[in-house]
């Protein structure tokens, strides 16, 4: 038995190394043979993976690694400022106001569309502060010759010399507004006695802002001028044209009710001719012309869009003369009334202003004196055709006073068209083309004027400018034998702040 038992012991662990050999080659070398294949000098590389596992698989990928989030860096928001179009509109449009246009075609389609059409000139007066005002005074000095300073048929030619000077200053407040306005200018002609003029314009506005809604508008107004030589109104041989003064005072009450805007206005306006001295050493009176006027108006605006406001007006006024009868013994007191409507533009980039048309009445107390009527047609309007080139309307009508014998009044309708081009930013030309027609109401007399002009200015610095100018004046008058030429030449300097 002992034998017996001895043998199955024998079996059992042959048995046992036999599955312990099998199961050797199916899981690879021992781990002796692996170290020793290690040292080994003849083999190299021969290295186990991380990934290598206990079938003798090894495999060669490496794990991937997390990558790292990187701390975006958080850029400070930027204030956007409002524009029309995109940036690159906007240098676009830069770059072309600050050069010419190239000839090429293909080089000039990056200017096109263009949204803002102009910058700021770098010639322009910039001014300077004082307290709480923006001053800018400008002072220029021009000579020239006149082929008729007499402005009549066979009119004298003469030199002459003019002196203009311009002043304004503006408010910064937050509210309210006070704007003065000054122009002057005088010209002295060197070899024709009695033509010399003197002109000025100053008006003071004032803004108050009572409410968000509503403000109150006040202006002060005074000018000083003469009567045109060979006008009708003017006084022949005379040392000088008299000077006549004006003085006016408006006052207007704005109110806002959402879009639509409703303003009253009330003003008062003196107008005062002086004394006439003869070339005898005479002086005559012109008080007869003195007179003061009085004027209400009613005006209401919509707001169409913020660049689009059309508008109706009407207006009444009376005008009191000083002595009841003038010296040819006629009562000129009169009454008159207007109608108009329009447009108000509001696009600073491309076209603002105003324009509006109606009819004027007006009615004399003297019944021999004729009333008049009479279309009318008013425009201050500024046209950005492109960034180099600029176009404006100014249009003006009215009933005038007059003191020629017979006629009632004078209709009065003037219109001018500029073009102002830039060849280089600091070479600006310009060309403009006037007419006025002036029709004594009562007779037959009929006036034209025809005006052109073309000037060049070259910009040294934003203080320093040189001009030239041509004009060619034509006078067209329904009396035969009136009709005269005048041709203008001058040169100039510009001074300003």
């Amino acid at each position: 038995m002992s034998a017996g038992l001895y043998a199955l012991v024998a079996a059992t662990g042959a048995q046992a190394q036999s599955n312990e050999t099998s199961l050797q080659q199916k899981k690879g070398p021992p781990q002796s043979v692996v170290e020793s294949l290690i040292d080994s000098p003849r083999v190299v590389g021969v290295v186990p993976t991380s990934g290598a596992g206990e079938t003798g698989y090894v495999s060669q990928k490496k794990k991937s690694q997390p990558k790292k989030k990187q701390a975006q860096k958080k850029l400070p928001a930027r204030r956007r400022r409002w524009t029309p179009a995109s940036s690159r509109a906007i240098r676009r449009s830069h770059a072309c106001n600050l050069r010419p246009l190239p000839k090429s075609p293909a080089r000039s389609r990056p200017c096109a569309g263009a949204v803002f059409r102009r910058t700021t000139s770098p010639f322009g007066p910039v001014g300077f502060t004082s307290g709480a005002f923006l001053l800018r005074p400008s002072i220029e000095l021009q000579s020239g010759y006149d082929t008729n300073a007499q402005k009549a048929v066979n009119g004298k030619a003469s030199w002459f010399n003019t002196l203009q000077g311009a002043f304004n200053a503006q408010s910064q407040w937050q509210r309210h507004e006070l704007v003065l306005d000054l122009r002057g200018a005088y010209t002295a002609y060197n070899d024709v006695g009695g033509a010399d003029r003197p002109e000025v314009q100053a008006s003071l506005r004032g803004r108050i802002d009572v409410t968000s809604l509503t403000k109150i508008e006040l202006e002060s107004k005074f000018g000083l001028t003469t009567e045109r030589a060979g006008s009708p109104d003017a006084i022949a041989a005379v040392q000088r044209q008299p000077n006549v003064y004006a003085f006016g005072q408006t006052a207007a009450l704005v109110q806002r009710f959402n879009r639509f805007e409703l303003t009253t206005g009330v003003g008062i306006e003196r107008n005062v001719y002086e004394n006439a001295e003869l070339t005898s050493g005479l002086v005559t009176s012109l008080a007869d012309r003195d007179y003061t006027a009085y004027s209400a108006r009613l005006r209401g605006a919509y707001e169409w869009s913020p660049d689009v406001k059309p508008f109706a007006e009407a207006s009444v006024d009376r005008r009191e003369r000083d002595l009841p009868v003038d010296f040819n013994g006629i009562t000129r007191d009169s009454d008159g009334h207007t109608l108009r409507a329009g447009l108000t533009f509001g696009r600073k980039e491309w076209l603002f202003g105003e324009v509006s048309a109606g009819i004027s009445h007006r009615s004399y107390a003297a019944p021999a004196l004729q009333d008049i009527t009479g279309l009318i047609f008013d425009a201050q309007l500024t046209w950005l055709a492109t960034g180099l080139t600029t176009f404006k309307l100014n249009a003006a009508s009215g009933i005038d006073e007059t003191s020629v014998l017979g006629a009632s009044g004078v209709l009065r309708r003037e219109m001018r068209l500029t073009m102002d081009h830039a060849f280089r930013r600091w070479l600006i030309g310009s060309a403009s083309v006037g007419w006025l027609r002036e029709e004594y109401e009562g007779t037959a007399l009929v006036n034209d004027y025809l005006r052109i002009s073309a000037a060049l200015t070259y910009s040294l610095n934003r203080s320093l400018a040189l001009k030239a100018e041509y004009r060619n004046e034509h006078f067209f008058s329904s009396v035969p034998g009136q009709d005269y030429t005048a041709n203008i030449g001058l040169i100039g300097i510009r001074l300003q702040r």
